[in-house]
Parts: structure tokens; sequence; C-alpha cells
């Protein structure tokens, strides 16, 4: 008998109603009788607040749920390139996004949100954050965030454009060298080195003011590494410059020298010398210079030369076990500390994570010993900071040189970042996309300061004009080999659609006043 009968008066209670009372029961109720059937009407009504929560929603109603805010899933010939969760999540985040629509932040969250599927490529916004701040708490801010742009024809543009190395002097203030540009470039832009105070602010001078380089007159070939030596035995504290062929040159304070003093040329006849890093070891104030090489095994194996400027000495001691070398500290108890980039082109995924090597040095025989850290990539960057915790600064791009094949398709491809050394594993501080190529880093009071010269020319590609022309970004997009199809042609059409998507979500989402550009090979 129907249970919706004990809501009538018994004269109504007869057979043929309660035959129809079970249907309606059955619908409603969802009355047990043997009979297959879908749940209850008053269950679903119960639930309708689930069907429209992301995480609870049916799986085949994820597109209706996407519909309600605008969005609509990548697909690639029809299959969808994002699995359930990865859609569920985009869900669940998007009306956020869009909150920040115009902002380099909801860019960013966005993009993050596109690259989380199975092909996940390494997308990153290049606008113009030259020097950038990185507070113990992982906040990333520019401190530099752009340079002085040409106002004129022939006018070349003042400020710092590609930083590749920073340096703190003792009161403080940075000093930052600056590639500039490629001798090709339609724009004069060459390298130089800047003084900049401790919030970023350049020396200015001149009518109409505009930031005055250091060493004006001084002609480096792209600065590559700088160095401050404290003031000591009546000798003042001292910037040291070293350029891309070797040329090791000193600029005392006040600073106000029109042209640097060689000091020597490191770069000997029937060698390879490759500049990858300088520091100065506190204890001694003698100048360490590593030198890349040409890797192990070599003629010119990776190297560190000691640099005595007064009177002036130069001994070097080769690093047997370093594979490429990228960075250099002296650490608190006087042993040196190497990043090393491993192999970069690596024989299988044992050949992919990077290393940190100490450096004990005993007289002449110095001895090298992996720490075991991990996960590294291609370190470029070493400092202690302020908390007493070892800092690296990590590219995350194997090989760290763009390829002339692919440069955009690598062996690894994952974000770059700081990363804080917690016993044997690298933890990382800040979050993703906010550096495109780093190369420098130095500890300065409470934070630590990134110089970023953002993604080196490759493939055909003039990756700096966003750096010399106001309102302009640069997207730049690199690729994890072993996330892609093997097939040819599968490979090229989820390349394809992947730089599609991209490009339709900045167009969506970037500032109205901006154009941008696409970097990449693909």
């Amino acid at each position: 008998m129907s249970g919706y009968l004990r809501y009538l008066p018994p004269v109504l209670a007869g057979d043929p109603l309660a035959d129809l009372l079970r249907v309606f029961e059955k619908t409603l109720s969802g009355r047990p009788d043997g009979v297959p059937a879908h749940g209850s009407l008053a269950e679903e009504i119960a639930a309708l607040d689930r069907l429209a929560d992301p995480w609870t929603t049916p799986e085949h109603l994820l597109p209706w749920l996407a519909s309600w805010v605008a969005l609509e899933f990548p697909t690639l010939q029809g299959a969808d390139l994002w699995d359930e969760y990865q859609r569920r999540r985009v869900i669940y985040r998007i009306a956020s996004v869009y909150r920040g629509r115009g902002r380099q932040s909801a860019l960013n969250s966005y993009l993050d949100l596109y690259a989380a599927g199975a092909i996940r490529p390494r997308i990153t916004l290049d606008v113009g954050r030259r020097l950038l701040a990185v507070a113990p708490s992982g906040t990333v801010s520019g401190l530099v965030t752009s340079g002085a742009v040409p106002s004129g024809a022939g006018l070349p543009p003042q400020g710092l454009i590609r930083p590749q190395c920073v340096a703190v002097g003792t009161g403080g203030g940075l000093f930052a060298g600056d590639l500039g540009l490629p001798s090709d470039a339609p724009v004069d832009a060459p390298s130089r080195v800047w003084r900049l105070d401790p919030s970023g602010r350049y020396d200015i001078g001149g009518t109409p003011p505009r930031p005055l380089p250091l060493v004006p007159d001084t002609a480096f070939t792209q600065v590559v590494a700088v160095a401050v030596r404290p003031a000591r035995g009546g000798r003042p504290e001292t910037l040291y410059v070293l350029d891309r062929p070797g040329k090791l040159y000193a600029v005392p304070a006040p600073f106000q020298d029109r042209t640097a003093t060689l000091v020597t040329s490191l770069a000997t006849s029937g060698t390879f010398f490759r500049p990858a890093a300088m520091t100065v070891d506190p204890a001694s104030g003698d100048l360490l210079i590593l030198d890349g090489g040409f890797g192990p095994g070599s003629s010119s194996p990776p190297t560190i030369h000691t640099v005595r400027p007064d009177p002036l000495t130069v001994t070097r001691n080769a690093l047997a076990s370093a594979q490429e070398p990228l960075s250099l500290l002296v650490d608190r108890d006087g042993t040196l500390l190497v990043g090393d980039g491993g192999p970069q082109e690596p024989a299988g995924p044992e050949e992919y994570p990077g290393a940190l090597l100490r450096v004990a040095r005993t007289g002449t025989s110095w001895t090298v010993t992996p720490l075991p850290v991990g996960p590294l990539v291609a370190p470029t960057g070493l400092a202690r900071g302020r908390d007493g915790l070892l800092y690296v600064l990590d590219v995350g791009l194997k090989p760290l040189s763009p390829s002339d094949s692919n440069p955009f398709i690598c062996p690894v491809a994952e974000h770059a970042g700081v990363f804080a050394i917690a016993g044997s594993r690298a933890v990382r501080v800040t979050p993703p996309a906010q550096f495109v190529y780093p190369t420098g880093l130095a500890a300065a009071g409470d934070h630590l300061v990134v110089c970023d010269p953002g993604q080196p020319s490759a493939g055909g590609q003039e990756p700096y004009w966003s750096r010399v022309r106001p309102f302009e970004f640069d997207v730049v997009l690199h690729f994890t080999e072993g996330r892609l199809p093997e097939d040819e042609a599968a490979r090229r059409s989820a390349l394809d659609g992947v730089v599609a998507n991209v490009g339709a979500i900045v167009d969506e989402q970037k500032p109205a006043h901006t154009v941008w550009n696409c970097i990449t090979s693909v």
C-alpha cells in the first residue's frame, strides 16, 4: 500500500487510488518496490546546490556549469585537453581571475590554470621587471620595472635593460651589470654598469635628468659579473666588473670616475674562458671568479680563478667534477658553494637534475663534494639570507643556453624560482611564473634581489623589444620534450593548439592599453 494513503480520509483509500499514489510516491520519494528507477525527485531537489559546485557536480554537467562563468574548455581535434580535475579546478577559480582582469597577476593566474594540463607548458610573461625583490614569505615585487625609453630618433634608452648580475655595496646600494642590446639591434644600447639605492632608484643627472651609468667612457663587452670589495687597510670600497671576454675592471669609491681601470685579462691563449660568476672572499679580500670552461676532461675544464688585486696575482684551481658551473658563493665557514647545472645534453632523466657542490680549500688541493639537494635544474644564483638560510635561484631550463635546433622544446622546462635549502631538499619559496630567465641573486638586508634579463635571443626571435618599447610585453612558451606526443603530426597539432589557446587567453585578459608578442618557435 502507498504510504501516502495516511494523508487521505478512509473513504478515499480504495485500491484504484492506492495504485495511482504508488506511482507518485515512487517518483517523488523513491518508494522501494523492486523496480529499478532514477533517484527520487525529492533527493534531486535537495541536492540542487551540489550541481552548482564545480567539485560535486556530475562530470557530464561540467560544460554546462562552465557556461555560467563564460568558460570554454580547450580542445584538440574534438578531444578535451584538460582532464576532469583540471576542468573542475578552472571553473572553481576562474571567477576570482575575472575580478583581476587587466592585471598581470590575473593573467598569470589564468595562464597557470591553463598550463596545468597534460602538456604543461612553461608560460612566463616578460613585462619588463628587471630587478625584483623577494621577501622571506616568497612575495615578489619589482624594484626596477622599466628603463627610460628613447624619446626621439637617435636617442638611446637609458637605465637597466637586461641586467645579468647584481651585487650589494657596504651601504646597501645595488650595482647591476647590464647586457644592453645585441650589437645588431636597431637601437643602440651598450652594456653598462648602474648604481642604484636600496629601493632601486638610479643615480640621476644631466638636463633633462636621466639615469647615469657608472664609468660611462668604458666600453664593456657584455658585463657578466660584478662584485664589491669592502674598504680595507686604507683601500677604498671597490667595485669589480668582469665582461664576457674575461677583462676584469676596477672602479673605486666614490664611483665618480668616467673610466674603469683594467686589472687583468683572465683569458689566456689556447684556453676556452667562459665566465659564469664572481664573488669576494670576505676573509682575504681576494676575488673568486668561476669559469665554466669547456666541460670536464677537456683542455679547459671548469675552474675557479683566484685574483689578488694588490699586488696582482692569479691562481687557478680546476673543479674536476663540475659539469656546468653557473653560480658561486663563499659560505660562512670559508668553503665555496658552486651551483652546477649538470649535463646540458642529458642522456636520460637521471641527468636532468642540477646540483650544489661544496669546495673545501686546503692549500693548492681543493676537494669538491656534491651536496644531496634536490630538486634543482639550473642554479644561477646563490645567497645567504639574513635569516641564515641558503637560497638558490634556479632558471628551471635544460639546456640553459637555448639550442640552435629547437630552443623552446627542452628536456626540462620548469618554472624559474627562488628555493630555500632545508636539509637535503630545495623548497620553492616563490610562486611560479614570477621570472623569465633570472641570472643573478644577492642578499640585501631582509630581502633578496633577483636580476632578470629576459629570454635570450634564439630561434630567430628578438625578445628584447618589450624592454625598450612602452606598453609592450612578451609571452614566452617552453615545452618539456617528454610531455609532448611522439607522433610528429600529433605533436604539431598539440603545439599549435596550445599556442592558439594561450593567445586567446592573453587577448582576453591583458591590459587594454598593451600589445604583446609570442616568443616561441613552435
